[in-house]
């Protein structure tokens, strides 16, 4: 199964962005979502909040990939 690192990192390749355009518009610096990307670490609620408002993605699929 996916971990949410992975599916972050689906949803900005697929928006064919770079890990410093994708943290900016999600409010973390890139060095976070290096992190999250590689799940050293998770996503704030926050952050969590913003890449649903900007890439339109299901909160549920996002925590556990249904």
């Amino acid at each position: 199964m996916d971990s949410l690192g992975k599916r972050l990192k689906s949803i900005r390749k697929l928006n064919n962005m770079t890990q410093i355009e994708f943290a900016r518009l999600i409010g973390v610096s890139q060095g976070t979502l290096s992190d999250i990307e590689k799940d050293r670490c998770k996503p704030s609620v926050d952050t969590l909040v913003s890449i649903r408002k900007s890439f339109k993605v299901d909160i549920n699929w996002l925590l556990v990939g249904e």
